[in-house]
């Protein structure tokens, strides 16, 4: 800010709270220093809704103590390092052969947004889903033979699909009432009995009877 809006902003303050204002004009000097001196780089307006008057008006609403020009200079301080943390340095239309213009010209950039002159410029997220070319591949089956290959490695997902190819009903669609499996984690058993302290969970290659009838119960539901 200048001196010019740094002695506005003070009049602004001294509006709302007359404990800001200095009536004895030496250290109403005095003041106009120190806010300038801690200000000269806080601008009074910039991108993304920063408004140094603004900030002054919460402050006084807010809070019992007369402000201070560090109660404008750290809040300016947060915005600015929320505008670097979005910025992703775009390309520059230099050379990029010509090392010294590129560099200068991604110090100006972040300048730019560092002073609030400039928006950040953010990386474009993926909202229309992956390239024709990527789709086809995501969507192309694993070959038969490779999957019998690796069915001994995965054997909850064989079973799965071995019942879809039968035309059986997905058992691990659903959770499981005997050992209490959630939906899409296969049946479990004890490696002790019940009433041991100590003792793990270990997974069971086939699922429980009463799980295949909910599951086939489930799809009648829903068939229905």
């Amino acid at each position: 800010m200048t001196p010019e809006e740094v002695a506005a902003l003070l009049a602004y303050a001294g509006e709302l709270d007359p404990r800001t204002a200095n009536t004895d004009e030496e250290e109403a000097r005095a003041q106009l220093r120190r806010w300038c001196e801690l200000l000269q780089d806080v601008p009074a307006v910039a991108v993304e809704g920063w408004d140094a008057a603004a900030v002054v008006r919460r402050h006084i609403a807010s809070s019992p103590w007369p402000i201070i020009a560090a109660d404008v200079a750290r809040p300016w301080a947060a915005h600015r390092r929320a505008l670097l943390a979005r910025h992703t340095d775009p390309r520059p239309a230099v050379d990029p052969d010509d090392d010294r213009a590129y560099r200068d010209a991604i110090r100006a950039q972040r300048a730019a947004v560092a002073t609030g002159q400039t928006v950040p410029n953010s990386t474009r997220q993926l909202t229309g889903g992956p390239a024709a070319s990527v789709a086809a591949r995501l969507g192309r089956a694993l070959p038969a033979a490779a999957a019998e290959q690796l069915a001994a490695y995965r054997p909850v997902r064989a079973a799965r699909e071995a019942a879809a190819a039968a035309g059986r009903p997905d058992a691990l669609a659903v959770a499981c009432d005997w050992c209490h499996a959630p939906a899409g984690e296969p049946c479990r058993r004890r490696t002790l009995p019940p009433g041991a302290q100590a003792g793990t969970w270990s997974r069971r290659r086939t699922v429980h009877p009463t799980r295949t009838d909910k599951a086939a119960a489930r799809r009648q539901e829903s068939a229905a």
